[in-house]
């Protein structure tokens, strides 16, 4: 397995050639979560990074995985509870039932980015919720 060093790209599993994954080193960053103006969550850990794939769109590019820490809102929680039972469809129409969030991340030069995005299932549905990571589909953006 491959260790990201800042700033460098990582090469994805197989050979390298037309078949392989490319990402940057991702950027983990402490944020908070919100549904319609109310704090749900005020502790995420938010890792973006950006795939570098030919033929994907800007927003298809980059990913965000969230991984969400207590205090939690219990309607959150159960949402997310949910999303790690499911599998397959069942998962995604689950997926879209929840309401979107918008997650603020603070940078370290005090700049706040807002992210307003879907949450989807995770891949890996084992072990605690803080440790699962879930990915943020992006509905926009705003700095």
């Amino acid at each position: 397995m491959n260790t990201p060093v800042a700033g460098s790209k990582t090469l994805g599993p197989g050979p390298a050639g037309a078949g392989s994954t490319q990402h940057t080193a991702p950027r983990s960053r402490l944020g908070r979560a919100y549904r319609a103006g109310r704090l749900v969550c005020g502790w995420v850990h938010v890792t973006i990074s950006v795939d570098e794939r030919l033929g994907l769109t800007l927003q298809e590019r980059r990913r965000v995985r969230l991984r969400f820490q207590e205090p939690l809102d219990d309607a959150l929680r159960s949402e997310l509870a949910q999303l790690m039972r499911r599998r397959g469809t069942s998962a995604r129409r689950a997926a879209e039932r929840i309401e979107p969030i918008e997650i603020v991340v603070d940078d370290d030069l005090g700049e706040r980015q807002r992210i307003v995005g879907q949450v989807e299932p995770p891949q890996a549905r084992h072990g605690r919720l803080r440790d699962v990571d879930f990915a943020l589909r992006r509905l926009e953006s705003a700095r």
